[in-house]
């Protein structure tokens, strides 16, 4: 019975979406960043961690271009970019618990060239939390 639901599921999915948009997407290929647990940080102390991002399941994701932000950063701290990383640094003047989200959107040469190349998403979003300590 579980196995007919799972059919029927996947029937309707390609009779509403249309077989290419389920098929591009079975395997996703579409910017990710790394999992990382950032380090408890101080007031006193000048923070600095690296981010990097990529394009899963994309062997050319060097040929795309990499757009970031980030929200929720602490006073003293700022963001860096080069190509695919991103640094976070600085001396916070702020105690707390933040959640800072990095946002990441990628374009390439490869967004236009037909539904083989095209990505299943273009952007995304991570949130890390940051301790500062006094």
């Amino acid at each position: 019975m579980k196995k007919l639901r799972i059919l029927l599921l996947f029937l309707f999915s390609i009779s509403f979406f249309g077989c290419d948009d389920v098929f591009d997407c079975i395997i996703p290929r579409e910017p990710e960043l790394e999992n990382k647990t950032f380090p408890i940080g101080s007031t006193e102390t000048y923070y600095y961690i690296d981010l990097k991002a990529e394009i899963n399941n994309e062997p050319r994701d060097q040929d795309y271009d990499y757009y970031f932000d980030v929200k929720g950063l602490p006073l003293g701290m700022d963001y860096f970019v080069n190509f695919r990383t991103i640094s976070i640094e600085g001396t916070p003047t702020e105690v707390g618990t933040f959640e800072i989200t990095i946002f990441v959107d990628v374009d390439g040469p490869f967004r236009d060239d037909g539904a083989d190349d095209r990505l299943c998403n273009y952007s995304t979003s991570k949130t890390y939390t940051l301790i500062i300590e006094e």
